[in-house]
C-alpha cells in the first residue's frame, strides 16, 4: 500500500469534508484502521511515511503534521516516546487511528462516564501495544499512552479534523486531565543544546526503525546519517552495515557553547553536570574513584580519548562514546555537522 491509496481510501469511504463537522461512521474508520494495519506489514507504506517526516519535520514539534489529506483536514503525524514518557491523560474529541511503528507504548484508558460524574479520572483499562498494533477512537475518550521501555518508542497518528479538547469546557474541571504541553522554547544556551539532543534522538529513533527496514531503507539511513550528529551517523553507519567510531586518537572537541560542565560528587559516585545559570542537567555517573576523569573533561576543550586519566582504553572509549551521543563533544572533522 502507497500513501496515493490510504489517502483515496478516505474519498471511497465518502469521510465529510472538513467543514462539515460530522463525523464518520465508525466502520469508517474501522475501515481505514485496517488498511493502516495492513500498509505496516509491508516495508512501502512506513518507508514513503518516513520519508515525508524526514523532509518535512526535522526539528518540528512532536506531532508536526507531515501529511494532510486535501478537503478533509486529516492530518498525519509521528510521535517519539523516550523512555519513560507519559503522554498524561488528555482526550481526544474526534476520530484517530493510531498505530505503533517502532518498539512498543502501554496505554492507560479512563472511564468517560465515571470520570465526568466524579470530576476526576477513573481508570479503565491498561493495554499494551507491541509494534504493528493499530487501534482506533471513535468519539469521546480519555487515554494515557507511555513508553515503558528502555529505548524509544514512535507511533503514527491519524487525527480527524476537529480532534482537541473540549471536555472542561462542557463540564468543568477534571482531577488529573492534563491540558497539550507547550514545546518548551530555548531560552538559554543550555535548552537549545538540550534540544538539539533531543532532535538526534529523533533521528536516532528513526534510524532504529528503518534498521529493521532491509536493503529498501538505505537510502532514508543514508539521509539520517547526512544530517545527524557523530552519535547519530555512528548508529546509522552500524544499520548500513559499515563501522564508524571513535578510537583512542579520535580528537574531540567540546560543543555547546555557552554551557560549561562541572563535577559533583555524591556517595559512591562523581556526576559530570552541564551548567547554564542556574540550571543543571547531568549528564553521566560513574563511580567515585573515577571522578578524575570527569575533572578533566569538564576543563578540557579539546582532547583524545586515550588522554582521559584515570580509565582502561575501553573505559576511556565508553566515556567518550557517552559524550558524543549527549553530543557534548564530537570528532573535530565533524564540527561542521
Amino acid at each position: 500500500m502507497r500513501l496515493a491509496e490510504l489517502t483515496a481510501l478516505f474519498g471511497q469511504l465518502d469521510f465529510p469534508r472538513a467543514e462539515d463537522r460530522i463525523r464518520p461512521p465508525r466502520d469508517h474508520v474501522r475501515a481505514v484502521e485496517g488498511a493502516v494495519r495492513a500498509g505496516l506489514s509491508d516495508d512501502e507504506l512506513p518507508l514513503e511515511l518516513l520519508a515525508l517526516e524526514i523532509e518535512r519535520r526535522d526539528g518540528a514539534p512532536d506531532l508536526a503534521p507531515f501529511h494532510v489529506v486535501p478537503g478533509l483536514g486529516v492530518r498525519m503525524a509521528f510521535a517519539y516516546w523516550r523512555p519513560g514518557r507519559a503522554a498524561g491523560a488528555h482526550e481526544h474529541s474526534d476520530w484517530t487511528v493510531t498505530a505503533v511503528l517502532h518498539n512498543a507504548l502501554d496505554v492507560a484508558t479512563f472511564d468517560l462516564d465515571e470520570t465526568v460524574r466524579a470530576r476526576r479520572l477513573v481508570p479503565k483499562r491498561l493495554f499494551s501495544a507491541e509494534a504493528g498494533r493499530v487501534g482506533h477512537i471513535h468519539g469521546p475518550c480519555i487515554h494515557d499512552p507511555r513508553n515503558p521501555t528502555r529505548s524509544w518508542s514512535i507511533s503514527l497518528h491519524l487525527f480527524g479534523p476537529h480532534d482537541g479538547p473540549v471536555l472542561e469546557e462542557q463540564v468543568g474541571p477534571i482531577e488529573g486531565l492534563s491540558a497539550p504541553a507547550p514545546r518548551a522554547a530555548a531560552e538559554d544556551a543550555l535548552s537549545a543544546a538540550l534540544l538539539g539532543h533531543e532532535r538526534e534522538c529523533v533521528r536516532r529513533a528513526q534510524v532504529d526503525a528503518l534498521a529493521r527496514r532491509g536493503p529498501a531503507a538505505a537510502a532514508l539511513l543514508a539521509r539520517l546519517h547526512a544530517r545527524g550528529d557523530a552519535g547519530t551517523r555512528r548508529r546509522a553507519a552500524r544499520a548500513l552495515g559499515r563501522t564508524e567510531d571513535l578510537d583512542a586518537q579520535t580528537v574531540l572537541a567540546r560543543r555547546w557553547p555557552g554551557v560549561d560542565l562541572d563535577v559533583a560528587q555524591g556517595a559512591g559516585h562523581a556526576e559530570l553536570l552541564a551548567r547554564c545559570g542556574g540550571r543543571a542537567q547531568p549528564l553521566l555517573r560513574v563511580d567515585a574513584w573515577a571522578a578524575p576523569a570527569l575533572r578533566a573533561l569538564s576543563a578540557a576543550g579539546e582532547l583524545r580519548p586515550r588522554d582521559i586519566p584515570g580509565l582502561a582504553e575501553a573505559e576511556q572509549l565508553a566515556l567518550a562514546r557517552a559524550l558524543v551521543d549527549w553530543g557534548t563533544f564530537q570528532p573535530l572533522e565533524a564540527q561542521e555537522n
